[in-house]
């Protein structure tokens, strides 16, 4: 059963100043001279109320916005509703037509199908994602001037019409960037005498201080500690070398060893136990994969189901010193430090797998975008809101607030000023891997870099099957190659690709970097015929 808590926008929080207020209000953004239009059609004696879903309940950038939208059009109530279980349940809400607004990430066009039970088989229900979700890219009235082509356009597709022609559609309009890096405990760090790593070899010296001291250094969900760690200097490996590029767009045989690099310094952190797959599983804070999840365990928090008690770490500042995630966890992660009094101090920074001398590059991501009910009776007051968020000064204030990149024109050189970098060297946008609608090369580098990460739990791990004698009881296959299985005795590895035992589990071996090299070319080869 689902839960909904709701909330009028100015009850969450206080706006603090007028200024601010009256700043949100203007939205003119920095031309000056730019009269603020609303869009046509408003019947701003109309009382409403605007029913907009969030996924937290902390949202406090989309509570500020909303309480300047109220003081700009008082006849409007706008109700944040946070939503339980909201990936699942947000969009069932928003097809039934009781919400106006929802925040999801892309969204595109599909023909809704329902499974018959007997046979199956999918049968088409004659509905699709256009009979709920407003086209934004068909609206010339909403000024999205301001926006960050290079942002924006991740979310926005073409399909084909029955007639053959093209339709451009966009049914979510990204609120901004963000970057995969990792959260530094900074208190864990402090406690033992240690600095945050500039790069991987100071990361190294890091992680086998916190290792000997009897910390597991890196931790989280494994669906998404792997690429929170590799996916920026991965990505920017290739985005800025045209031959390495043009290999990843045909998905070439061989492309892996573009990623050799980034690859094998997973590879060396996983091997070395400083992050470690069965660890995760055994202290289990990271098995709740959601972000709210992911955020209390990098905390140290965690939830008795029996006294509905969260209980604190001991040492009140948490265990785990780095933890790969998205930059805009932050709003969460403050947010549980003050509601339970911990003494954690934490910082977020690029992932440092990069070299002395060298900076660590980034590669940025799509937020959450905003997605407008088509159906709904105050889709003209829907759009308004729009209208009035995406104006400059607004999406910065929205920004900064929900601790993300605005989507604004100046989005990369604020990247760049806040970190350091080179806009043309240093940071990666994930469109620049994306080469179709079929084909987006995070898919598979992902897949890769999660697996290399993987390699020392015992069920990826090759099972020596030793004898009496200690010797390995190696199987041979129908050519004649001899080879053993992992621990979880169903897949093959080559004898070629058996490595070194773990002295952490005798009896099992690690795959060599080389193995995971030929498994992520295999995930590109999927997409080699599109």
């Amino acid at each position: 059963m689902m839960k909904i808590r709701k909330k009028r926008g100015v009850s969450l929080i206080l706006v603090s100043g007028v200024l601010l207020v009256l700043l949100l209000m203007s939205g003119c953004g920095n031309d000056k001279n730019k009269i603020y239009a609303p869009v046509s059609g408003l019947d701003e004696n109309q009382q409403l109320t605007l029913k907009i879903a969030i996924p937290y309940e902390t949202n406090k950038a989309l509570n500020i916005v909303s309480n300047a939208f109220m003081a700009k059009y008082p006849n409007v109530n706008i109700q944040l509703e946070y939503i339980e279980n909201y990936d699942s349940n947000a969009v069932q809400l928003f097809k039934q037509n009781s919400l106006d607004i929802i925040l999801q990430k892309d969204i595109v066009y599909e023909e809704y199908t329902v499974t018959d039970k007997n046979t199956g088989k999918k049968i088409p229900t004659g509905t699709t994602t256009e009979d709920f979700f407003y086209n934004f890219a068909a609206d010339g009235e909403i000024d999205f001037s301001h926006t960050a082509v290079s942002i924006t356009n991740n979310y926005r597709h073409t399909r084909t019409d029955g007639n053959g022609g093209e339709i451009l559609y966009q049914y979510t309009y990204p609120l901004g960037g963000e970057i995969r890096g990792i959260f530094v405990n900074l208190t864990l760090l402090d406690s033992l005498g240690l600095s945050v790593p500039a790069n991987y070899p100071e990361f190294v010296q890091c992680c086998e201080t916190l290792k000997q001291a009897g910390y597991v250094a890196i931790q989280g969900n494994p669906g998404t500690l792997a690429y929170g760690l590799g996916i920026a200097q991965a990505a920017n490996t290739v985005v800025h070398d045209a031959g390495a590029l043009e290999k990843m767009a045909r998905a070439e045989a061989g492309v892996s060893r573009c990623f050799e690099d980034t690859m094998g310094k997973l590879y060396q952190l996983a091997v070395n136990r400083y992050c470690d797959y069965k660890a995760i599983e055994d202290i289990g804070f990271f098995r709740d994969s959601t972000e709210f999840g992911q955020a209390r365990g990098f905390l140290g928090l965690s939830y008795d189901s029996r006294t509905f008690e969260t209980r604190k770490p001991e040492n009140n500042f948490g265990s785990v010193a780095f933890f790969p995630y998205l930059s805009s966890a932050e709003t969460i992660i403050r947010s549980l430090i003050e509601d339970n009094g911990l003494d954690t101090n934490f910082k977020f920074v690029c992932s440092p797998l990069n070299d002395e001398g060298v900076n660590s590059p980034i590669y940025i991501t799509p937020y959450f975008g905003i997605c407008a009910n088509k159906n709904s009776d105050n889709l003209i007051w829907i759009r308004e809101f729009v209208n009035f968020l995406f104006q400059e000064d607004n999406i910065k204030t929205y920004a900064k607030a929900a601790s993300i990149i605005p989507n604004s024109q100046d989005a990369l050189q604020y990247v760049a000023d806040n970190y350091g970098l080179n806009v043309d060297t240093d940071i990666t946008l994930c469109g620049q891997i994306k080469f179709s609608n079929d084909y987006n090369g995070f898919t598979p580098l992902a897949s890769g870099l999660a697996n290399v990460v993987k390699c020392n739990a015992r069920k990826y791990m090759v099972d020596l099957c030793r004898d009496a004698d200690g010797s390995v009881q190696y199987k041979t296959d129908a050519t004649g190659k001899e080879y053993l299985c992992l621990g979880n005795g169903e897949t093959v590895v080559y004898k070629e690709f058996v490595g070194e035992e773990d002295s952490a589990a005798p009896g099992f071996a690690f795959c060599t970097l080389t193995y995971y090299l030929n498994d992520l070319d295999s995930a590109f080869a999927r997409y080699r015929s599109l």
